[in-house]
């Protein structure tokens, strides 16, 4: 019988050392780059053998964190009339319900990416997952409007844990590249689930129960699975570098507080007026925050975004690209809403109903996209997602009367969905497959940074011209 050849391991498995010691390769990018020699300190432990069982629950756990993310961030709008009259928010003060989430999810990300990349992603996901469930109950008993505001804006800080500690684990679990590919597919379709199940079960439970029961419906589901999780995730194998222990704080609270003042600046805008001193301010100021990071980036010796990753893989097009996705995403989808309530007169019940083919699509699309990824070339799959979500637009745009909803949005919805997903997808792969070895933490909070910021300039441009 012949003997079956040893394999070879993964150096994506193995420690940097001894990754070194398996392939020359490595050892001469640590000498071209002290960022590369201070990336991991962590790697999972044998990820090729992971049994079926095990990888289902581990998407399981992962998907619905991914889920109820989105979920959190827009089942609220559709109960702001009743937390308003609930609590009485003055009409300022009542779309922070709304940005205190979006705000804390976008400054926080590259934060929970650095923690993911110095230590390791298992106990950064569960920790947030945990924050978000708690603060979703506190959201619940809120009795001011004060306390609703800072739970939520908590719950961001939670939610945007999960988020980069999600992708890190996805692309070390999944080794096989057509099983990483249909996992970031199946990751991205309960994200597009979650947007649209906020409208719906938010409408249905706002309608027959309370607005209080959005909060308390994600606090008793996600508390039990941040425990699960700690448990049931594979353990992880951890080793000590000399070389990094360094958060680079100066970087993150630069970057960080530079997207605080940009989200607020943006969100306040329209209602404040953009000719108001504070909102100039706000913004001048976010701009140079952003400038300093980017110095800091490049003077210190453990930076939270080596300068190289914008220039490398095509990164920065990549970057405009996320935040395109979303920006006609969450453009659209307040749009839709506002045109079914406010012109077409429907109740809030009967437009989330309606939201409902954004879901399906959504959720069946990005699957399909997960596949199709495994043979068509990665632009294809950029053009192609971008190409349809135009063409969604102008649907919607022809869209001016009731009775075009059939002809005009239900198409639009499912064709503008499937350019969503393909995009998304595409740019997932695209971006986490060449992430390097121990910085797909960082990786992914700037990705998602780009979709949260593309949300936030995208409702903010509509609210101008429609307001």
């Amino acid at each position: 019988m012949a003997e079956s050849p040893t394999p070879t391991p993964s150096h994506s498995s193995l420690s940097p050392t001894l990754a070194a010691q398996t392939n020359p390769t490595i050892t001469n990018e640590k000498e071209r780059s002290k960022d590369t020699e201070a990336t991991a300190t962590w790697n999972a432990e044998e990820p090729r053998s992971l049994t079926t069982f095990q990888k289902i629950t581990i998407l399981t756990i992962l998907c619905s964190a991914q889920f109820f993310d989105l979920f959190n961030g827009v089942s609220a709008i559709i109960a702001l009339p009743q937390i308003s009259d609930a609590l009485h928010f003055s009409p300022g003060a009542l779309q922070w319900v709304i940005t205190a989430y979006t705000l804390t999810f976008a400054a926080f990300l590259l934060f929970a990416g650095r923690l993911t990349d110095i230590y390791h992603p298992k106990p950064v996901f569960c920790v947030g997952y945990l924050l978000l469930g708690i603060t979703s109950i506190l959201c619940a008993v809120s009795v001011q409007p004060i306390m609703l505001i800072v739970f939520r804006a908590i719950q961001g800080v939670g939610a945007a844990f999960t988020y980069p500690s999600a992708l890190a684990m996805i692309s070390h679990y999944f080794q096989d590249i057509r099983e990483r590919n249909r996992a970031f597919a199946l990751f991205g379709s309960f994200g597009a689930i979650g947007n649209v199940a906020g409208f719906i079960i938010g409408g249905v439970l706002t309608a027959r129960v309370s607005w209080r029961w959005i909060f308390y419906l994600v606090g008793i589901v996600t508390i039990p699975f941040a425990v699960f999780g700690y448990f049931a995730l594979p353990k992880l194998t951890v080793y000590q570098s000399s070389e990094k222990r360094n958060l680079d704080w100066a970087g993150v609270i630069a970057l960080s507080g530079g997207l605080i003042l940009f989200v607020y600046g943006i969100s306040a805008g329209n209602d404040a007026g953009w000719a108001k001193p504070q909102i100039i301010v706000t913004l001048v100021f976010s701009v140079i925050f952003v400038v300093g990071f980017f110095v800091i980036e490049r003077t210190v010796k453990d930076p939270a975004v080596p300068p190289r990753v914008w220039s490398t893989h095509n990164f920065l097009p990549l970057f405009l690209y996320c935040w395109s996705i979303y920006w006609t995403l969450n453009a659209s989808e307040l749009l839709l809403i506002m045109v079914f309530q406010d012109l077409w007169g429907w109740s809030a019940l009967k437009a989330a109903v309606h939201c409902i083919p954004i879901g399906i699509s959504g959720g069946i699309s990005t699957n399909l996209a997960g596949v199709a990824s495994n043979y068509l070339p990665r632009r294809v799959l950029l053009i192609g997602g971008q190409l349809l979500m135009a063409v969604a637009v102008i649907l919607f745009a022809l869209a001016d009367t009731p009775d075009k909803y059939w002809s005009h949005v239900l198409p639009g919805m499912i064709i503008g969905l499937v350019g969503v997903s393909t995009g998304f997808v595409g740019a997932n792969i695209f971006i986490m497959g060449d992430a390097a070895h121990g910085e797909e933490g960082v990786i992914g909070g700037l990705m998602n940074t780009a979709f949260q910021l593309g949300a936030t300039v995208g409702l903010a441009g509509e609210c101008l011209l429609i307001l």
